[in-house]
């Protein structure tokens, strides 16, 4: 059995910023609840959304309200709110799970060009594929 690789395009309008996920932080809490009663990780951002990681699955559908940390020499914190789309992991799993959020509202316009700014400062270091896939070849 032989495997070849096949390069992927990033398709997205906006591309995704790989963080070092350990230097970042992300308190979570359900729409409506009054604490945020959840910690994790962000593993990379993007204008409309993020890929993070909580020590408990969600459903997707379920709206969520954040304060995210993002590393670099002045750290960067902005809020906002959004709807998880994606589990990336097994939901019956021990353990942390990676999930992925869409952006539907920043708390403030501040909030929103901050993350801008922070991206845009970064931009070199913006992958424009992703990982390359392993297919199996007959």
């Amino acid at each position: 059995m032989s495997y070849k690789l096949q390069d992927r395009v990033e398709a997205r309008l906006h591309p995704r910023l790989r963080l070092p996920a350990m230097y970042t932080l992300l308190r979570m809490k359900r729409k409506g609840e009054t604490r945020y009663n959840q910690t994790g990780f962000i593993y990379d951002i993007s204008q409309t959304g993020m890929r993070f990681e909580l020590d408990e699955p969600m459903e997707i559908g379920t709206e969520l309200e954040f304060r995210a940390l993002l590393p670099g020499s002045n750290t960067t914190t902005f809020c906002a709110k959004g709807t998880l789309v994606r589990r990336h992991d097994d939901f019956e799993e021990v353990g942390p799970v990676r999930m992925a959020l869409h952006f539907e509202q920043f708390k403030s316009s501040i909030d929103r060009a901050k993350l801008a700014e922070y991206i845009e400062s970064r931009k070199p270091r913006i992958s424009t594929d992703t990982q390359p896939a392993i297919s199996q070849a007959a």
